[in-house]
């Protein structure tokens, strides 16, 4: 029973995360929503704690990394199809190469955000 609280709590975190994401992959809006990601990982990070979820830390941190690595993953593949499809007109696909790379590192930023967001607070409250 507890493995499948685990899950729920993995998956419903991971939906959670990717509605932030939806913020802070935009171009404009990655440094106003920072804050947002950042409370977001410390009450992932609380509820792990908070639900004595200790067995599974670890788990939650392969496991979301794991993760958010396939999602960069498949949007880097839908990035390089976009760029294919563009045509033939040099500044469209230049503007379409900086916005998808510019999208990549804002992903891969708060990916590492939200992981080390958690890990940091659910290890200081297990270590206090």
């Amino acid at each position: 029973m507890e493995i499948i609280g685990f899950l729920l709590f993995l998956v419903l975190s991971h939906f959670g995360v990717m509605q932030v994401f939806q913020l802070t992959t935009y171009h404009r809006y990655f440094w106003p929503s920072l804050p947002l990601l950042i409370a977001y990982s410390a009450l992932v990070g609380w509820a792990l704690f908070a639900l004595k979820m200790h067995a599974f830390f670890l788990w939650q941190l392969i496991l979301a990394s794991v993760w958010l690595f396939i999602v960069g993953r498949k949007q880097s593949k839908t990035a390089e199809a976009m760029l294919h499809f563009a045509g033939d007109d040099v500044d469209a696909v230049r503007l379409m190469a900086a916005s998808t790379a510019r999208t990549s590192a804002y992903y891969t930023a708060s990916s590492i955000v939200y992981v080390i967001g958690f890990s940091i607070m659910y290890l200081w409250l297990y270590n206090t």
